[in-house]
């Protein structure tokens, strides 16, 4: 699957989510959205399946709150390894950027779900600091793009991932959102629903797309 034409008719699962290690609190927001073939838009909640067909639309939000380190991967079913967010492993170098919102696609733009058969893996993870090893092993991967590389950095992924998950304490509350950036001089698109977490230490989350 490229990540330009996202997905395909797909089941979304939720497959794991974790949290583990005390310290300064993890707060940011996450939503999927889903516009069908009519124009009618919903928020997938992940509690049950969610059929989508192709030529659907589909887009990320992503919120950051206080010092809470996001990172999202792809790991298609062409076997691909993304970065979905942040922008580049450099992100987090400088001032942190609190109450950072990004639209994946940005502005107005969505993914369109493609026919591709197979499983996704989008794997969401989030610290109160930097994962300076994920991220060096990242921007290594992004310079060469090797299969060896991807390897390593998809096992340290899953790696993590599964150390987050040793403990489970996270409160999620529903909370309106716009489901695209209100650009200047349009009219303010209609609201959706995103998941804001809310943890003690780190958080790591598995969303496994299955393709009927």
């Amino acid at each position: 699957m490229k990540l330009s034409r996202l997905l395909a008719p797909l089941l979304l699962v939720v497959f794991f989510a974790g949290v583990i290690q005390a310290g300064e609190p993890v707060s940011f927001s996450w939503a999927f959205f889903l516009k069908d073939s009519s124009g009618r838009l919903q928020s997938l909640s992940f509690e049950d399946s969610e059929p989508v067909e192709g030529g659907d639309l589909l887009r990320i939000y992503l919120e950051l709150h206080q010092r809470s380190h996001v990172y999202l991967y792809l790991f298609d079913a062409r076997q691909d390894l993304y970065l979905v967010f942040p922008p580049g492993p450099g992100f987090y170098s400088g001032d942190f950027p609190a109450w950072h919102k990004s639209y994946i696609p940005s502005g107005r733009g969505w993914f369109t779900l493609d026919e591709t058969k197979g499983v996704e893996r989008f794997y969401l993870l989030a610290s109160n600091h930097r994962l300076v090893e994920l991220e060096e092993m990242t921007s290594r991967f992004l310079d060469n793009g090797n299969d060896e590389l991807k390897g390593q950095l998809l096992t340290l992924i899953e790696k993590k991932v599964k150390d987050l998950s040793m403990v489970s304490a996270v409160e999620i509350d529903r909370i309106p959102v716009l489901h695209s950036q209100n650009l200047s001089g349009k009219i303010s698109p209609p609201e959706a629903v995103a998941q804001r977490i809310s943890a003690t230490g780190n958080y790591g989350m598995i969303l496994e797309l299955v393709n009927r």
